[in-house]
């Protein structure tokens, strides 16, 4: 069974609206609220963008789709839920609202860009008796699913972890790219990944962060993690190389890998898979977490759905991630240059000085 093949088992189906109407929507939103459409899991879908031309160009992707005339429209309308897949700088307002007025709310990630903001909108969630889910992804996907009990039942002692390709995501602007709109390396790629090193290993007690941002938006860049017991990680995280590494984890009883957590499966050094066939039931979920990122992406909206009509608990909670995020901002804050061999003295030290001379902007 895949996720595409059943119908919701329950009724009525879950009206709701779309906040935001960028990539992230037309890429894996559409597809996957079509196919729920189909199948019953949702029904009327409501779609709001600062541009109205965004917000109907992806409506017109629903049979059911309407464009929200404006935001004050979207937190006193009927809908149950609210998807919020806008810019991350925006996540805190929006969630806020959207709780305040009554909505259930599923973030995209990343969820905020600090650890307080996001015990606040847990803490307000919680007061209003409403769901806060956060948009991440890779936590339906049965190798993450495997690895988590494969680590819990014996702890590692090393993890490195190549992920990288170059930058092909569609984007609108390069407003994107400003390093106030959290979309920067440590919050795209850095989100999914550090989401799941806390998932797995808990929370670690030092954190170091070096990327080759000069002046403008980092393209590579280094994570260094360690847990109390001893067990450290090292994450390199690109925009720029293709990184064919994927995951390795060193345990004293032998070494997994894993080309891609969301789409492949688990190894053993051997090349051997770990557990063929290893199923791990999403709660509310149709089918077993996903073996595709399409797969996963479309279980989480089900198991989401499925927690508004209380049949199911929520599988990623807001609360679950307040920790990763609050690791990613002390990394974001203890940020060095990540020193490129090939540059010359001259080039250090002009890469230093632009480096230093953002950070001064900052602070002011």
């Amino acid at each position: 069974m895949t996720p595409g093949d059943a119908r919701a088992p329950w009724t009525p189906p879950v009206n709701l609206v779309l906040v935001g109407c960028g990539a992230v929507a037309r890429s894996y939103y559409a597809p996957a609220l079509t196919r729920l459409l189909a199948g019953g899991w949702i029904g009327a879908v409501r779609l709001f963008d600062p541009s109205s031309a965004r917000a109907t160009e992806v409506a017109a992707l629903f049979s059911a789709g309407a464009v929200a005339p404006s935001w004050e429209d979207v937190l006193n309308g009927p809908e149950e839920l609210a998807i919020v897949a806008s810019p991350p700088v925006a996540h805190a307002e929006q969630v806020q609202a959207l709780l305040e007025h009554g909505k259930h709310v599923l973030c995209e990630k990343p969820f905020v860009l600090d650890r307080a903001t996001g015990e606040s909108l847990v803490d307000l969630a919680r007061e209003r008796s409403r769901l806060c889910a956060a948009g991440m992804v890779r936590r339906f996907s049965r190798s993450a699913c495997l690895l988590r009990t494969l680590l819990s039942e014996e702890r590692p002692t090393r993890l490195v972890w190549h992920e990288g390709s170059p930058f092909r995501w569609p984007v609108d602007s390069p407003a994107y790219f400003a390093p106030e709109a959290g979309n920067q390396l440590l919050w795209d790629i850095g989100s999914h990944v550090g989401d799941l090193l806390v998932w797995w290993l808990g929370v670690p007690h030092e954190l170091a962060c070096r990327d080759d941002a000069m002046g403008g938006a980092a393209t590579n860049c280094l994570l260094e993690l360690e847990w109390p017991d001893g067990c450290s990680a090292e994450v390199r995280l690109s925009r720029e190389y293709d990184f064919a590494g994927g995951l390795v984890v060193e345990r004293p009883s032998g070494a997994l890998t894993c080309r891609n957590v969301a789409e492949t499966n688990v190894l053993r050094a051997s090349g051997e898979v770990v557990a063929p066939d290893f199923e791990q039931r999403i709660p509310g979920a149709a089918a077993p977490a996903g073996r595709t990122f399409a797969d996963c992406f479309e279980l989480q909206l089900q198991n989401v759905l499925s927690a508004v009509r209380a049949a199911a608990p929520l599988w990623a909670r807001a609360e679950d991630v307040v920790e990763s995020v609050g690791a990613l901002a002390t990394m974001e804050a203890k940020s060095e240059l990540l020193e490129s061999p090939w540059l010359s003295r001259r080039e250090l030290d002009t890469a230093r000085a632009l480096r230093a001379g953002v950070s001064k902007v900052a602070a002011c």
